[in-house]
Order: C-alpha cells, then sequence, then structure tokens
C-alpha cells in the first residue's frame, strides 16, 4: 500500500548521535533510517512534494519532527543498550561511582539552565567536582577514570599542557534500568531553534 517515495530530513545535520564507538557509529545509520522509514510509512497523511533533477522529477515526502520524536523513543528498544556499549548496566556500578555520575548530572543540569548551553558544550575540571562533591583528589581519580573507562565522561586533552577538562556523555535516565540510547537530540531543542527562526 505504500509508495516507494524518497525521504528528505531537513533537520539531518542538526540530529545528535553519539558515535565516539564503533557501535554507535554503525547504529547511526539504523537510526536515520528508522526516521526514514517512520516518515514513509506516514506518506499519507503528509503532503507528497516534487523536485526536478536533471530532467526528471522526484516525489518525496519531508520528514517532521513528530517523526523525529517518535524514531527516539522506539530506538531506545530497538538500538539501546544499558548505559554504555560494553555491557554494564548502572547496577555494575560501584555506589561511590555511581553517586559522583549523579553528582555530574547535577552539575551538567545546572551549567546548561544557567549558561543556556547544550550538553555537549559543558566542561567541568577535577577541581570541579571535589568542589561539588566534597571527594578528596584520590577520590575523584578513582571514580572518574572509572567513568571515562566505561565511557560515561569523556576526557578532552588539555592545550599546551593545560589540566583535561571533562564532558558529561551520558545523558540518560539515571533512574532507568531499561535500555537507552545516549546522545540523541532533544527534538524540543529542534522545535525551539525552529520557532526561533520563524
Amino acid at each position: 500500500l505504500l509508495r516507494p517515495l524518497a525521504v528528505v530530513n531537513p533537520y539531518a545535520e542538526q540530529l545528535a548521535f553519539a558515535d565516539s564507538r564503533t557501535r554507535t557509529r554503525r547504529d547511526h545509520e539504523k537510526y536515520l533510517t528508522l526516521i526514514d522509514s517512520i516518515t514513509l510509512l506516514y506518506q499519507y497523511q503528509r503532503d507528497i512534494k516534487t523536485i526536478d533533477r536533471d530532467g526528471q522529477v522526484i516525489e518525496y515526502v519531508e520528514a517532521t519532527l513528530d517523526d523525529i520524536a517518535l524514531a527516539n523513543q522506539l530506538a531506545h528498544d530497538i538500538l539501546g543498550h544499558s548505559l554504555d556499549e560494553l555491557g554494564h548496566s548502572l547496577d555494575e556500578l560501584q555506589p561511590p561511582t555511581r553517586q559522583l555520575l549523579q553528582h555530574l548530572h547535577t552539575l551538567v543540569a545546572n551549567r546548561i539552565k544557567a549558561e543556556n548551553l547544550r550538553q555537549n558544550e559543558v566542561r567541568f575540571t577535577r577541581r570541579d567536582i571535589r568542589e561539588v562533591t566534597g571527594l578528596s583528589n584520590s577520590q575523584v581519580s578513582i571514580h572518574l577514570d572509572r567513568l571515562v573507562e566505561l565511557e560515561y565522561i569523556y576526557a578532552h586533552h588539555g592545550k599546551n599542557g593545560q589540566r583535561y577538562v571533562y564532558e558529561l556523555v551520558f545523558d540518560g535516565e539515571l533512574t532507568n534500568e531499561q535500555p537507552q540510547l545516549i546522545g540523541l537530540i532533544d527534538v524540543e531543542q529542534l522545535k525551539k531553534g525552529r520557532q526561533l527562526r520563524l
């Protein structure tokens, strides 16, 4: 019943996807295909548009923000994992390491709100962590290194011999033990950006 229409995703360049690891790079194409499939499925609820390419008329439908929101929801179940590609879950984190992750989640959320940043723009240092948590330098080292190893946190090399700064990669729900696919863009951010342009 579906026509073999082309699908155009006008939001493709704005979509975020964690691609720092081999598995997530492979999953990226699956994620984009999931959006295309949803759009194609709803083709009869969409305007069919045309474009002329070298004298050939191509019919297509455009992906919507609702399609992306549904794809994000489905991606957690289809492509999701228990918080990282190594097969670990929050239950496998030692309580102090998990508690540090919670502190970092709060630290980043506060910076996002106060400075109007996206999560991937927030950077913090070991000193920031010590100030927020009250942990000693050795305690921070142990648990932060564990989070970096498990790829919840990404360590950015400092320039010209400067200290490391860190980025919180994990953007799932700390209380959710269901499979989660981290790094997907918040569709609400796309909607706000679209409203600003209008």
